[in-house]
């Protein structure tokens, strides 16, 4: 990748911040970010407030218009200022007022204390907590305001709740002809021009009572908050997107359009005996629904006929309410939670996935419900999954058993005391530990009987073996039996497949941009996205999840993109499922990132001894047969195992040829490695073990301040020797893994970097995309471009854009005029 996110700007490395250090909870908990999230939930009163700061800093950033770009531009006193503008202020100011209700002697002092934490913790922005009785002309002249309270209870809320985008009736709120609030919901503003100085934002958290806003606060306490620029909140659970129109210096209007009332498809359907099925979405198949629910019915009665058996009660249960939702961008949205389906022990509730090509986990998060009903809480989350798993037949579109005896067979399983380990398990990957549990499971059943184990499960500890007598078993003993279950499993994976090379690929690298569920790879607007990225005659994709390291020098466990406006595994699932559609392939392409400033740039890896070089490749390959597994389950097209880890890969390249054997067994797709093309691509020499060459292609073009297309040409023909030497060579085809220029003036003298103050030049992008296709098109070794990049959004581009998307730019006529051809490679199919 270029400089871009390294590289991406402050206001997307404030975004990731937000949701990884507050969000990303979900339950249960997939990801080291999750547990800590999980934590953080447990011990509310040591982080009283961190709510509010959620809603402050989020109502401010509107992930959906970060600055991709544009060029700056002011705002005057006398007009409406758009979303991006508004950020921008605060983004020059790092200073926003928190008025607080002080009407209400019931939440005065709860106010207070919220917006004092929040003071005293805030980082990125300055933060003074008001009340609202001692707000100033000067806070009002020079500050963006965030105001908490019901009109009655805050005396700024009253002042302006004329001028803003809600109606006040009888003291009763509602918002046009959406809805009307009831006390138990609550409205939120994540950012307007303040009525009383329109170039700075105004954010309001209100609705009919003191008490619900309270409630609401300390629902979304240490959780991720969902984006959009308005909503209204009911339970815990958002019933109201909205949108504004905005734009040319007018008022805003509320978007009726994209603004949506979940409320409208919200349906509620069959009941069973120990369900009550309850659907979200438009597209309702009330025979598929019926299948569903005797489906789950009888699993339900399984399960609940075997924990009776063992002499459990289970005659109290009140009905499941099982929610399904038609997409994964509503269900996250609505519950903040965008797994395929997860459980809410206290209100007894399963939340999945419904349509035709997903429906959940199975019977996972079900199975997850009734044992925390049935048993309470648990100790081991190894025997809490382990025992959800041995109800899930069909987890993972081949069952649990199938992948826990493909890694026994590859000789890639996790030790019983890692499996065991509560930390150890939490921060793994769940495709790879989840298996191996409902293997456990299985095994300690067959050991001891089911009285024996259900006492077991109560007694075992978080972490580790339990200290009472396991009988005559010792640990070396049970893990041997394990092993022995393992491998006496009725199974045959497959752990040796070829792979096939595709056809040539006209891609462009699909970038997550926003880091909002409601315009990330999940959303409605990624398939819009990638319907006008397949009428430029795209037929590929590459998705990119991360994974994140501390520093560049620190071996250690990589942390996931798990969080719910991250690059999860559900969005990559569904931006794979949106190109099925339109007919277009998909790459997987993790990238490696580290915290910082900067987010620091993978090349930058380089280890300080041996030992540490030994750690990071354990925890690389940890990482990556995760994704490895997501290809296998989901049959996503092509694997890339790495991108620009230039120190890695220097001295190292016996290391790298053993991963690619462990990938092999697990993934049966075309791997390919993405290489910097600044001394890594010519060093590496286990380009032999992959199906094809991979170059992230970023050569300067020309020096020249003027220049033609021939010009740039003549500058690409002094790389392509270099190029060709290395694919001859090893004899594999090549595929330009990411290639691409901002629209500024002369890219092509650095196109690796993203100058974010520099003013747009349009043709000078056209230019470059027509001398890198005209250099390569016609070579035979040349199998595919991924241009870097295209925007899960649509409003990021345009005319003004100055960064590397050529959305809404004459570079889009380009990329048609040559994806429209027909480029057939003469090296179609090789295997490994």
């Amino acid at each position: 990748m270029p400089e871009e996110p390294l590289r991406r700007n402050s206001e997307r490395l404030f975004a990731f911040y937000c949701i990884n250090l507050f969000g990303g909870y979900s339950f249960p908990s997939k990801t080291f970010i999750a547990t800590e999230c999980e934590l953080m939930r447990k011990n509310k009163n040591k982080l009283f407030g961190i709510t509010l700061s959620i809603l402050i800093i989020l109502s401010v950033l509107f992930l959906q218009s970060f600055d991709s770009g544009d060029s700056n531009t002011t705002t005057d006193d006398d007009r409406w200022p758009t979303r991006r503008e508004l950020f921008r202020k605060i983004r020059e100011i790092r200073k926003i007022v928190l008025v607080y209700g002080t009407g209400n002697p019931e939440t005065a002092s709860v106010y207070r204390d919220y917006a004092e934490g929040r003071a005293r913790k805030s980082s990125w922005l300055e933060i003074v907590a008001k009340p609202d009785t001692a707000v100033s002309k000067n806070d009002i002249e020079s500050l963006p305001i965030s105001l908490i309270g019901t009109p009655d209870s805050n005396s700024l809320l009253r002042r302006v709740q004329g001028t803003l985008p809600i109606n006040i009736e009888h003291g009763r709120i509602s918002v046009e002809n959406i809805i009307s609030l009831r006390d138990e919901d609550v409205y939120h503003l994540s950012s307007y021009p303040n009525p009383l100085n329109p170039s700075l934002s105004i954010s309001v958290t209100t609705g009919n009572s003191d008490k619900s806003i309270v409630e609401f606060l300390s629902e979304y306490e240490g959780s991720y908050f969902p984006g959009g620029e308005f909503g209204v909140y009911r339970n815990g659970e958002r019933i109201v997107l909205g949108f504004f129109n905005q734009g040319g210096g007018r008022p805003w209007t509320i978007n009726q359009e994209s603004t949506r009332n979940y409320l409208e498809t919200l349906h509620h359907l069959t009941q069973t005996r120990h369900y009550r099925l309850i659907y979200h979405g438009k597209n309702l198949s009330a025979e598929k629904i019926r299948d569903l629910a005797q489906q789950q019915e009888t699993r339900a009665a399984r399960l609940l006929s075997v924990f009776a058996d063992a002499g459990i009660d289970t005659s109290n249960l009140p009905k499941i309410e099982c929610h399904l939702y038609e997409t994964l961008e509503d269900k996250g949205l609505i519950t903040r939670n965008t797994d395929l389906s997860h459980f809410d022990a206290d209100k007894f509730q399963v939340h999945a996935i419904f349509n035709d090509e997903l429906t959940g986990d199975t019977f996972f998060a079900d199975a997850q419900l009734l044992i925390t009903k049935l048993l309470g809480t648990w100790a081991s989350p190894a025997l809490r999954d382990g025992l959800a798993m041995s109800f899930s037949e069909g987890w993972g579109k081949r069952g649990y058993e199938y992948w826990a005896k493909l890694f026994f067979e590859t000789d890639d399983i996790s030790p019983l005391n890692e499996l065991l380990d509560s930390n150890v398990y939490r921060r793994e990957s769940y495709l790879f530990m989840r298996p191996l549990a409902g293997s456990f499971v299985d095994f300690l059943i067959r050991e001891y009987g089911w009285l024996k184990f259900l006492e077991l499960y109560k007694k075992w500890p978080e972490s580790g073996l339990p200290k009472f007598s396991l009988g005559k078993i010792n640990p070396e003993q049970l893990e041997k039996g394990w092993l022995a279950h393992l491998e006496n499993l009725k199974v045959n994976p497959e752990t040796n497949g070829q792979s096939e090379l595709v056809g040539f690929q006209k891609g462009f690298c699909y970038a997550h941009e926003g880091y909002q569920i409601y315009n990330g790879y999940l959303s409605r607007k990624s398939f819009e996205s990638l319907k006008k990225l397949r009428s430029l005659g795209t037929e590929w994709i590459s998705l990119s999840p991360f994974g994140y390291l501390r520093r560049p020098n620190q071996s250690e466990p990589f942390r996931f993109s798990f969080g719910p406006g991250s690059e999860n595994d559900e969005s990559l699932i569904t931006a794979t499922m949106y190109a099925r559609e339109l007919g277009m392939g998909v790459m997987l392409k993790p990238h490696v990132l580290m915290w910082g400033p900067h987010w620091g740039w993978p090349g930058d890896v380089n280890m300080e001894s041996e030992a540490g070089w030994q750690k990071f490749f354990k925890y690389y390959y940890k990482w990556i047969r995760h994704y490895a597994l997501l290809a296998e389950m989901y049959d996503l097209d092509i694997l890339c195992i790495g991108v620009e880890l230039m120190q890695t890969t220097r001295d190292h390249q016996d290391e790298w040829r053993d991963i690619i054997a462990k990938i092999r067994q697990i993934y049966h797709g075309p791997l390919v490695y993405a290489a910097n093309w600044w001394q890594e691509f010519e060093q590496i020499t286990f380009w032999e073990e992959l199906d094809y060459i991979g170059l992230n292609l970023y050569y300067p073009l020309s020096k020249k301040d003027t220049v033609t297309v021939d010009d740039l040409k003549k500058g690409m023909s002094q790389g392509i020797p270099i190029i060709e030497k290395v694919v001859r060579k090893y004899d594999k085809p090549l595929l330009l893994t990411e290639v691409g220029f901002t629209s500024t003036e002369k890219p092509w003298k650095t196109p690796h970097e993203r100058r974010r103050d520099a003013s747009a030049y349009l043709e000078h992008q056209v230019m470059c995309y027509q001398a890198i296709f005209e250099s390569f098109w016609d070579q035979d070794w040349f199998h595919g471009f991924y241009w870097w990049k295209w925007p899960t959004y649509l409003e990021d581009g345009g005319k003004h854009h100055t960064g590397f998307t050529p959305n809404g730019k004459p570079a889009e006529k380009v990329v048609t005029e040559w994806y429209s051809e027909k480029k057939v490679p003469q090296k179609s199919t090789t295997s490994y």
